[in-house]
C-alpha cells in the first residue's frame, strides 16, 4: 500500500467539494475515498480547519498564482498575454469548472472562504486590469472592462458544471478583441 501524504488529502477533499459541495468534505468520508482510517488524517492535519484552510490556499496557488505564472512565461506583450490568458481559462479542458462554482458556494456560507475568494477576485481583475492598461486603455476603462471578462468567465464556469458546451476557439479570440482599444 502506498503511503499517503497531506497532498492526497487536499486533493480528495477537492473532489468531494467539487462532487458534493463543502458539507461533502469530511473526515470520515475522505477516509473512505482514500480508503484508509481516519487516524490517517489525523497524521496530517490538526482537524478539518486545517484541511480546509489548505484546499482555500491551494485554491489560490493552483487557479491564480500559477495561472498568473504561466501566462507571464508564454508571452511578452500584454495583448499576447492576455489572449494566453483567456484561451487558458476559457479552453475546454475543465481544469476549473468543477472547482470554481464549488468554492464559490462555499464562500457564499463561510467567511473564511469568502476572505480568500475576495483575495483571488481583487487580483484577478486587477491582473487583467494591468494587461489592458499596458495594452493602451486608460484604467477606469480597463477595470470595468477586466469585470466584464471575469464575470463572464465566472458565468462560463457555472455554464460548463451544468453541462454546457465551452466557448469555441473562435468565440474565445473575439471575447479578447471586444476588450482592447
Amino acid at each position: 500500500m502506498t503511503k499517503l501524504g497531506r497532498e492526497d488529502w487536499v486533493e480528495a477533499a477537492d473532489e468531494e467539494l467539487a462532487e458534493g459541495g463543502i458539507d461533502a468534505v469530511r473526515v470520515e468520508v475522505l477516509a473512505r475515498r482514500l480508503g484508509v482510517t481516519k487516524g490517517s488524517f489525523y497524521w496530517h492535519f490538526a482537524g478539518r480547519d486545517d484541511l480546509l484552510d489548505t484546499v482555500l490556499a491551494r485554491f489560490e496557488a493552483l487557479r491564480t498564482d500559477a495561472v498568473i505564472e504561466q501566462v507571464e512565461s508564454v508571452a511578452d506583450e500584454p495583448v499576447a498575454r492576455l489572449r494566453a490568458l483567456t484561451e487558458l481559462v476559457f479552453s475546454p479542458s475543465g481544469s476549473g469548472d468543477r472547482g470554481e462554482p464549488a468554492i464559490r458556494a462555499w464562500a457564499s456560507s463561510d467567511p473564511r472562504a469568502a476572505a480568500t475568494l475576495a483575495r483571488v477576485d481583487r487580483r484577478r481583475v486587477r491582473y487583467v486590469a494591468d494587461l489592458l492598461v499596458a495594452a493602451g486603455l486608460e484604467r477606469a476603462v480597463a477595470r470595468r472592462r477586466s469585470q466584464l471578462l471575469y464575470r463572464t468567465l465566472i458565468g462560463d464556469f457555472v455554464w460548463r458544471a451544468h453541462g454546457g458546451e465551452p466557448l469555441d476557439r473562435a468565440t474565445r479570440r473575439e471575447v479578447v478583441s471586444l476588450l482592447l482599444p
